[in-house]
């Protein structure tokens, strides 16, 4: 399977005083450093983002921003994110992680596609033991029009659409994994447990 990374940094931060988040430090690197290192076995990584984006260039992304429609709207929340990453990515598959989960699972990618492999899945979403991460997905192109239908409808619901494509929950069973940074409270815990356990 040849799937491309996507990272998605498209939110506003707001709860970290609308900071562009991707580009926070943790240990010294920016947050969607972290996760990009995850992302192994991709043959190229994109990062969706509406802002800063010299700044994530400047990383060595490749970056694209959202893919417009007239009867989406700006405001159409990560669904717009993950529809661009399909109109973009060059593969026929994309696996996609928002840009404040930097403790996601080293065989994160090998999992997904394992799963989309045996279960003969379009869609596959980790699951991390406790609920589904809706935002952690493995999808293939062929998905594009049914996400474009499904926002033109008006609907924004990311578990709403995942349902209705019936999405294959991917096990991993640590939700410490999952946790993402909503705060600089929040990002500074997450140092504190970086520095003691040398796990980033």
């Amino acid at each position: 399977m040849d799937i491309s990374g996507v990272i998605l940094c498209g939110g506003h931060g707001l709860r970290m005083g609308g900071v562009e988040k991707g580009l926070m430090l943790l240990n010294g690197q920016a947050l969607v450093s972290h996760v990009a290192n995850k992302l192994t076995g991709c043959p190229q990584i994109f990062i969706n983002c509406n802002q800063q984006l010299a700044d994530y260039e400047a990383l060595g992304f490749a970056v694209f921003e959202d893919q417009l429609h007239a009867d989406i709207g700006t405001n159409a929340g990560p669904l717009l994110g993950i529809y661009s990453a399909l109109v973009h990515a060059p593969t026929d598959w994309i696996i996609v992680s928002p840009c404040d989960t930097p403790n996601i699972p080293d065989d994160y990618v090998r999992k997904m596609a394992k799963m989309a492999s045996k279960k003969m899945s379009y869609a596959c979403a980790a699951h991390d033991g406790e609920r589904r991460q809706n935002l952690h997905l493995l999808l293939h192109k062929s998905l594009t029009e049914n996400l474009l239908m499904y926002l033109l409808s008006g609907r924004r619901k990311t578990w709403q659409w995942l349902d209705s494509i019936k999405a294959v929950d991917v096990p991993f069973k640590k939700p410490e994994q999952f946790i993402n940074v909503n705060t600089q409270t929040e990002l500074d815990a997450l140092q504190h447990i970086a520095v003691e356990q040398h796990v980033l």
